[in-house]
């Protein structure tokens, strides 16, 4: 069985985009690098027809969102608000762009130079206000600025929005 005829055969999903090796239970896993094992192995954008061919509860994008320009962010976000299901949920995490100005740490913005890997480096920044207002703009409500629960809450900020 193809990975394109399980995916379209689930009902009620979870897809995590940019999950490197972390495979939560209960979660479909989408990644560019074939070394983390993804569900679903793809560079984006665009979002790979496995993805865009199913409605999902849940998208969640951790430290991702500043790995794309803002016009390849704005097209996976419109994409995304696309394929959740009415009141499904999207969560993003990434450094806040206010904090990293505020307390002159430039690694904190575009990622570890050391580790030498372009896929962890990133190419803008966001606040939560600029943010919000670009989730706003693809189409999302209930839009909730929150601290961050995943890599460092005194450096990344949380936006959890619904379609």
């Amino acid at each position: 069985m193809t990975m394109t005829m399980t995916i379209t055969k689930l009902m009620h999903t979870k897809l995590s985009i940019g999950a490197g090796i972390h495979h939560p239970e209960g979660w479909h896993t989408l990644d560019c690098d074939p070394a983390t094992t993804p569900d679903i192995l793809a560079t984006i954008p665009p979002l790979p027809p496995e993805v865009l061919c199913h409605s999902w509860d849940e998208i969640k994008w951790i430290h991702g969102i500043t790995s794309l320009y803002p016009w390849e962010a704005e097209q996976v976000l419109r994409e995304i608000q696309g394929i959740l299901f009415p009141g499904g949920k999207l969560v993003l995490e990434q450094p806040d762009l206010d904090l990293v100005l505020r307390h002159g740490k430039v690694e904190w913005l575009f990622g570890d130079p050391s580790h030498k890997n372009p896929l962890i480096m990133n190419k803008w920044a966001y606040s939560p206000d600029t943010l919000s207002e670009l989730v706003r703009h693809c189409g999302f409500e209930n839009i909730e600025i929150l601290p961050a629960t995943y890599h460092n809450a005194v450096r990344d900020f949380r936006i959890k929005a619904r379609k």
